[in-house]
């Protein structure tokens, strides 16, 4: 005899509160992030002044939108494409242009774009790692840092490479939860895109290595995810080389090794900190509003520090198992970028993220009370808030934009000026730059020099330039947070 079972006696539901429990971390994190977003948003058009790279990328992307990659052509120099750093991301942001307009302020408004899918997909991975109040916990100081704040209204190619470095970690965490085959390759696909998107986001890769390092598992999977990332790499090379090595100019090949060098640490470039005294003389000088951004990543440092330390002493990896691909990440950004010869303003964030994801994951296995745990976080994300407001106006002062519209409305437009490789792609006369300035000698008319607290046009400059600038007259200068550029009026030679 079957049972009926009728509307009065069916057991009530009792699913529904438990389902609204489990999904008001992620509504929350739907309100951090749209809060978040309208920060970087506001008053993005003057804040903050452009940044250096910022005039490169923009002349590119433009440059490409007419199916030419290259900068504004230099004085006196053969036309060579701009393969520094590999096309695909000016190619996106070129048909972005083509979409809402070319400029450094629309470039911006993609980068948060970027942003905000990196944050979304943090969420996610941190959600699969430790759950999603865990994940909450870790992600707000993440959205409300001073400092990521500030870059991410950047326009910077890392805002970019963070959302694929993310991506690629999220496959690799889906493949060790469920181990196939083609899950790992998806992954190493992944990871191999990120490393030919840009070099520094190889990095990805010695997390992965690590992480297999310290886990020990799934050898086979991890042997094809390797596989698909060198396959990946080795592929994006050979085109590359087909299309932009030709017979006597190598510019791919030539191009790129300046970034890999840089990245070895055995070449340097204007403005990069060497030693720990110039970047306490940054902070304090430039960036003194960010401080409350590398307090949370030092004491992340020290956790990890201390993790490591027990591992050597339990002669074994058991102590970081729990938070392997967070400790891998952290240790990976600090080895890469801290060793390497590279810019400061855009490597930190990939090294701050993975350290605010680690530190607030740990922070969540400590014995506290969950009430002073969100209590941190939240005083975390105000303080950095409050940090960031403060550099509003400070950093609305734009040297560069200011230079720009100077040199425009009193610069003859077909006057040769010497200048750095930035201020050259903002301005519309032809210019050659301080490092190679022979081409502009007894022909160069004015000079852009650019001065801050890590570099120097005249620290920076070859003998030509010093023979050019004799006897010049400076005639405007533009100072702002970001640096101070100085218009000068050369005395042609006989």
């Amino acid at each position: 005899m079957t049972d009926v079972i009728t509307s009065a006696t069916r057991p009530r539901d009792t699913s529904q509160p438990s389902r609204l429990r489990s999904q008001w971390p992620a509504v929350a994190f739907a309100a951090v992030l749209i809060a978040g977003t309208a920060l970087r948003l506001w008053k993005l058009r003057t804040s903050p002044a452009w940044q250096w790279d910022e005039g490169v990328y923009w002349r590119v992307a433009a440059n490409m939108q007419h199916g030419v990659l290259a900068e504004h052509p230099v004085f006196g120099a053969p036309w060579e494409p701009f393969l520094y750093q590999p096309p695909l991301y000016f190619l996106m942001v070129a048909r972005w242009f083509d979409l809402i307009g070319a400029s450094i302020y629309h470039a911006r408004i993609l980068g948060i774009a970027f942003t905000a899918g990196m944050q979304a997909l943090l969420f996610w991975l941190l959600s699969k790692l430790h759950g999603p109040r865990i994940a909450l916990l870790a992600v707000v100081p993440v959205v409300f840092d001073a400092w990521l704040l500030y870059i991410g209204r950047v326009s910077y190619i890392e805002n970019a490479l963070m959302l694929l470095v993310v991506g690629a970690l999220l496959l690799y965490q889906a493949a060790l939860e469920r181990p196939s085959w083609q899950r790992f390759a998806l992954a190493g696909f992944a990871a191999g895109f990120t490393a030919g998107f840009k070099q520094t986001g190889a990095y990805v890769i010695l997390t992965i290595l690590l992480c297999w390092l310290i886990t020990r598992r799934e050898n086979r999977g991890h042997i094809i995810l390797v596989a698909a990332a060198a396959a990946v790499i080795v592929v994006y090379v050979l085109v590359m080389v087909r299309l932009y090595n030709l017979p006597g100019r190598p510019w791919f090949t030539d191009q790129s090794l300046v970034q890999v060098r840089r990245i070895l640490g055995l070449q340097r470039s204007g403005g990069t900190l060497t030693t720990p005294d110039g970047a306490l003389h940054l902070l304090e000088a430039q960036y003194r509003y960010f401080v409350i951004s590398l307090t949370p990543g030092l004491v992340a440092f020290a956790v990890a520090a201390r993790r490591l330390w027990q591992c050597y002493r339990a002669r074994d990896w058991a102590p970081v198992w729990p938070n392997a691909l967070l400790f891998s990440w952290l240790a990976m950004g600090v080895a890469v970028f801290g060793l390497s010869s590279l810019k400061f303003p855009q490597y930190f964030a990939l090294i701050l993220v993975p350290a605010y994801c680690y530190l607030w994951t740990e922070v969540a296995r400590w014995e506290w009370r969950p009430m002073l745990k969100a209590v941190a976080a939240a005083t975390a994300a105000v303080a950095g808030v409050g940090a960031f407001l403060l550099t509003i106006p400070a950093f609305s002062v734009n040297s560069l934009a200011a230079t720009q519209s100077w040199t425009a409305a009193h610069v003859p437009a077909r006057a040769v000026v010497v200048t750095e490789q930035s201020i050259g792609d903002l301005i519309t006369q032809r210019w050659c730059t301080v490092r190679k300035a022979d081409a502009c000698v007894g022909v160069a008319s004015y000079a852009i020099t650019w001065r801050t607290y890590l570099q120097s046009s005249f620290d920076q400059g070859d003998r030509a330039f010093y023979q050019l600038m004799r006897g010049a007259t400076a005639v405007r200068s533009f100072t702002g947070v970001a640096g101070t550029a100085t218009v000068w009026k050369l005395r042609r030679a006989p």
